[in-house]
């Protein structure tokens, strides 16, 4: 009889007690609707932190949204990335991305659902097709070369701070609520190229006019950027990292703890 009477006192305290797997592997729901695939790997260090693993691609697709990404870009484009969009469709862009992001993630306080903010890096490698127009000198005419596709390849190193609350659903399912991650950081390489048989005719002084032409239009900073016209292509190089700025927007986490 005591004993069985120490059990059930004694129950609740072995409930409390219990500790959750250390284990989460974790898929971002928000982010596959745009078809930006992410898994996370999370592993408990103790009862507050924990450190993160998240690898993410989007293949070379349509990118959502693209009209108010044209306006924003063609608004706000220039003080954010150094290049103006005037002349640059982002509308009917296509864009591609793959990465990796590690984390080392606070818990605060004991509740079952608790706030959390995390500490990250994110190592990114874009790949896009944007259109956008050129202006030309050929045999004493200027000709107005319309939403020609350049090819875009630009890989980011950056860090940033983000906040967020895990909600328990039971021993092994959770929920994370990401609401917003800012990250600051520099462009590794940007390198584009625009290809056009045109340039094959072009002398060496329509050359140099099509060479100032997308300097000018696109407002390119020569503190970073080269530009160099060839029989071929045309391409635009980054010769020193450029500031990068980023933003991991909300996302919906959900994760299964073994």
């Amino acid at each position: 009889m005591r004993k069985t009477l120490f059990f059930l006192l004694a129950f609740p305290l072995f409930l409390q007690a219990q500790e959750l797997p250390e284990n989460s592997l974790k898929v971002n729901l928000a982010s596959a609707g745009f078809q930006l695939y992410s898994v996370q790997y999370e592993r408990m260090l103790g009862s507050n932190f924990s450190f993160n693993n998240t690898f993410f691609y989007r293949p070379l697709k349509s990118i959502p949204f693209g009209t108010t990404a044209d306006k924003v870009a063609k608004k706000h484009g220039l003080g954010v990335t150094g290049v103006d969009f005037e002349y640059i469709f982002v509308d009917l862009a296509e864009m591609g991305v793959k990465g990796y992001s590690p984390e080392l993630r606070y818990y605060f306080g004991k509740k079952k659902n608790r706030a959390f903010i995390g500490f990250f890096g994110q190592f990114e490698d874009f790949d896009a097709k944007i259109p956008a127009s050129l202006e030309v000198q050929y045999d004493g005419q200027t000709v107005e070369l319309s939403k020609v596709p350049i090819a875009f390849d630009i890989r980011t190193i950056s860090g940033g701070i983000l906040v967020g609350k895990q909600f328990n659903l039971g021993k092994r399912l959770s929920l994370d609520v990401v609401l917003i991650g800012p990250h600051l950081g520099k462009g590794q390489k940007v390198y584009a190229t625009v290809e056009q048989s045109l340039l094959s005719r072009l002398d060496e002084n329509e050359k140099n006019y099509l060479k100032g032409k997308i300097i000018d239009r696109s407002k390119l900073n020569t503190d970073y950027y080269s530009v160099t016209v060839g029989d071929e292509k045309a391409e635009i190089n980054a010769f020193q990292k450029v500031p990068y700025v980023g933003l991991r927007g909300l996302g919906f986490n959900l994760g299964w703890r073994f």
